[in-house]
Order: C-alpha cells, then structure tokens, then sequence
C-alpha cells in the first residue's frame, strides 16, 4: 500500500516588491502564496508529534522571510525561490508553490494572475 500525506497552506497574504517596472517594485504588490508540501516521512500520522512533520507555521516563516525580505521582477522567480528554499529547509519529497498577484496592473481588471512551480524528488 502506498500511503502519501500533504501539508498544505493556503492563502499567505503578504505585501510584496515583485514586478516588471521600478515603480510597481516600490509602490508593493499584495500577493498571496499557496504551499503543498509532502514530507520525507509521515510518521506524525500515527504518532501525533509535531516533530515528526514540518510544521505550517515554520512554512509560513519562509514564506514572509522571502516575500518579505527580497524584490522581485517576476512572480516565477519569487516562487522558484521560496520552492527552492522550502526544499533545502525541510527535503521533501514534493513542493508546490503559487503566487498570486492580486488586481495586477494591467489593461483589463482582473482578480489575479497566478504562477506554479513544482519540484520533486
């Protein structure tokens, strides 16, 4: 029997420097990240012990550091980044990670555009 589990976070709401132009970059963005991570092992299904998994508040923690602490000219980028370090902090097996730029700054209104970088092991 194969047995997969996924820790998922939704809705990471954040002000962020990420676009194309010097004045979208300073004026910040609202973004919003989405994380599923599938850890090494799935024992704190059976233990009940936070030390058997990673913990979505540690996820959260990198999410901020990165949104938070860097500028960005593309959302593909800023989400290779926090995929790239959610792997090198907890090697999963599996991480997804979406960004959203909420009401972007183009010609027609729309609710967000989204991007998707997964990586697996």
């Amino acid at each position: 029997m194969t047995r997969s589990l996924s820790i998922i976070v939704d809705g990471i709401e954040l002000r962020g420097r990420c676009g194309v132009t010097a004045e979208e970059r300073a004026i910040g963005q609202t973004l919003s990240v989405d994380v599923r991570l599938d850890p090494p092992q799935h024992g704190a299904g059976h233990s009940d012990d936070l030390a058997d998994t990673v913990s979505y508040s540690l996820i959260v923690d990198h999410v901020r550091e990165v949104v938070e602490g860097g500028e960005f000219h593309l959302l593909e980028r800023l989400a290779t980044v926090i995929c790239d370090g959610l792997w090198e902090r907890f090697h999963p097996v599996f991480v997804e990670v979406a960004v959203s730029k909420i009401a972007p700054p183009v010609k027609l209104p729309i609710h967000a555009a989204r991007v998707e970088v997964v990586r697996t092991a």
